[in-house]
């Protein structure tokens, strides 16, 4: 067993180089979602590349630009699994660096004491919205407008799936939003109730809440989704409490229509047409701890912004996707293009 204090970080940087370069000697020749190494070890991950035209008034910005490279670790020794996600995106002045996204421990309960029980702990995405995190799992390029998911988070979190119909999460977190908040003094929790009557049907409900200093920030999640054959339909609302400043609330919200035109037209197409928004109560005043709230006898004013977006998606083999975005932020007047270059395996 080597120590990590005798390490060398140029020897480290090197080795991750060596297993990136294997992973996509593998990859060219699979469309796996997972590229297994050993018996206990497996891999996966993606590379994704933009190009954006954003248009706003008189001024026209044009980007190219790398987004992300992301490996994902998948260990499995039978009722314990674990997962560790590295990635590498452009940070401040267009520098890269790696950087570990989440890693967390997974122990199933035997079946024989209790069916359908895990528990995890260590850093991990959270259960809440209808969007993924990852480019991979979503239907365009761009996230929806005020999108106000936690993020990841540090804590325990439990999953109870008595049966195909139910699923019951919840977890301890020792900040909700805030990846960097490690102090279990104010402690958050997050909490979801899955439900899949059909196959065509899924809906859940979830609900996180943060202790901060002085208040408390919350998000009550709603979303459904329904399939049947090409076509895939959702929407989803989140009331949120205190959102930037103690006494600002507001709601999420998002109505999403995606088809394959597979069958129709004989090619690997897809279109997603979305509308999305966010509404919030905006304070006049500063409340006794410094924080924006509305006066006592005045109505506090709010904001919107929406959005509505067409993406028109060609899938030139199982593991590359090129995809196409339109984007016009309505509120803001802002119209946004993107072109986008999605590699898995």
């Amino acid at each position: 067993m080597i120590k990590s204090s005798m390490l060398n970080p140029e020897i480290s940087y090197r080795c991750l180089v060596a297993l990136v370069a294997l992973a996509f000697t593998f990859s060219l020749g699979s469309a796996s979602a997972e590229i297994k190494l050993t018996d206990d070890l497996s891999i996966s991950g993606f590379l994704d590349m933009s190009s954006t035209t954003t248009s706003g008034g008189d001024d026209t910005e044009i980007a190219l630009s790398f987004d992300q490279f992301e490996l994902d670790f998948h260990l499995d020794q039978g009722s314990v699994t674990g997962r560790v996600d590295v990635h590498s995106s452009p940070g401040d002045h267009g520098n890269t660096g790696i950087k570990l996204e989440q890693a967390y421990v997974t122990y199933a309960l035997p079946e024989s004491t209790v069916s359908g029980v895990s528990i995890k702990a260590g850093r991990f995405l959270s259960a809440m919205g209808f969007e993924a995190d990852e480019p991979t799992g979503l239907y365009q390029y761009s996230f929806s407008e005020g999108i106000p998911y936690p993020a990841y988070h540090n804590g325990i979190g439990v999953d109870i799936n008595p049966t195909k119909q139910l699923g019951i999460y919840v977890a301890l977190l020792s900040g909700v939003w805030d990846v960097n908040d490690t102090d279990i003094k104010n402690p958050g929790v997050e909490a979801q109730l899955a439900l899949t009557p059909t196959e065509q049907i899924t809906a859940k409900v979830g609900y996180a809440m943060d202790k901060l200093e002085d208040y408390s920030q919350s998000e009550l999640n709603a979303w459904a989704q329904f399939t049947q054959g090409p076509l895939t339909l959702a929407g989803e609302i989140d009331l949120l409490q205190n959102w930037y400043h103690e006494g600002e609330n507001g709601m999420h919200f998002l109505g999403m229509a995606n088809v394959s035109l597979q069958d129709m037209i004989g090619a690997p197409v897809g279109v997603t047409l979305r509308f999305s928004g966010i509404n919030l109560d905006e304070g006049d005043e500063e409340d006794g701890h410094g924080h924006a709230a509305p006066a006592a006898d005045e109505e506090a004013e709010s904001s919107t912004s929406t959005e509505f977006t067409l993406s028109p998606s060609y899938s030139v083999t199982d593991n590359w996707l090129i995809l196409a975005e339109f984007k016009r932020r309505i509120d803001a007047e802002e119209t946004i293009i993107a072109i986008e270059s999605l590699f898995t395996f």
